[in-house]
């Protein structure tokens, strides 16, 4: 007996090597935020209230971009991530575009089951946008800060999503203010 434990300690310690490898070299998902845009999703389709002022910007600090100058701005008290707490947004409609801006500072869930806390930006593309996307279909944005929902350094994470608000690409992002679209600078598998 002891003869055959002596044999097969080498195979065991290789297997358990070679798990132990295969884990490490899988990319990690963990990292990002989950958001559940269905509640900007249903914003996009009603028209700004007469109390709109006009602006020419949305969001803030990290997460701002330009849009054009008649763009109607209003605020309310919405679920921009889908995590069930209601936050104050600022909600802007680019009419030329034709796309809804939700943003925010508020606190989010992340992918790994923490929370963090941020600036949230969610665009949601509105019918016949010049564009030719699909209606609903968008991006969000987060700003996060190092250690943040397992980020390694200061960055913005964001996912592009479908009609129905499913993920379809995500990973680390950055604004295109030309375009008025997100780009993945280095995509991740997207979680739902």
């Amino acid at each position: 007996m002891k003869n055959v434990i002596t044999k097969l300690s080498p195979l065991a310690i290789a297997l358990l090597v070679c798990v132990a490898v295969a884990v490490a070299q899988e990319p990690s998902t963990s990292t990002g935020v989950k958001v559940n845009p269905a509640e900007v999703q249903k914003k996009a389709g009603t028209p700004p209230p007469a109390n709109a002022t006009k602006t020419g910007t949305v969001g803030t600090e990290h997460l701002k971009m330009t849009t054009p100058p008649d763009s109607a701005s209003w605020a309310e008290q919405l679920d921009i991530d889908g995590n069930g707490q209601v936050d104050q947004v600022t909600l802007t409609w680019d009419g030329k575009d034709r796309i809804l801006f939700s943003t925010t500072s508020s606190t989010f869930r992340c992918n790994n089951g923490a929370t963090g806390n941020g600036e949230l930006l969610v665009a949601v593309n509105g019918s016949d946008n010049p564009q030719g996307r699909p209606e609903g279909s968008g991006f969000w944005l987060a700003s996060l800060d190092k250690g943040q929902c397992g980020a390694q350094a200061q960055s913005l994470w964001g996912c592009k999503f479908d009609k129905a608000g499913n993920p379809t690409t995500c990973g680390s992002a950055r604004l295109d203010n030309q375009t008025h679209d997100l780009v993945i600078v280095k995509a991740v598998p997207a979680q739902p």
